[in-house]
């Protein structure tokens, strides 16, 4: 009887173990990964434009801004000398 459930016991481990096993990938899956890998590298070359056009974008802001200042600058010295020569 002890060997009987012995025996039982190492088939049923046996079947438990051999569906837990490793598994092939099939085409569809390998084709889904590939899919996922060509979308990343996509996704992180459109990040690199992105953050390029925003550091862009920044600098012409802040050279926007630059001129701006410069030409608020340059009404105020003319104004200050008119008030200088007494208009």
């Amino acid at each position: 009887m002890k060997k009987l459930s012995l025996l039982a016991g190492v088939g049923i481990l046996a079947v438990i173990l051999a569906g837990c096993g490793p598994k092939k990938a099939t085409k569809e899956t390998l084709s889904q990964i590939e899919e996922c890998r060509k979308a990343e590298q996509a996704a992180s070359q459109k990040i690199e434009e992105l953050n390029a056009q925003i550091n862009q974008l920044k600098s012409e802001n802040l050279d926007s801004k630059i001129e701006a200042l410069q030409q608020e600058r340059d009404s105020l010295k003319n104004y200050l000398q008119l008030l200088e020569q007494g208009y």
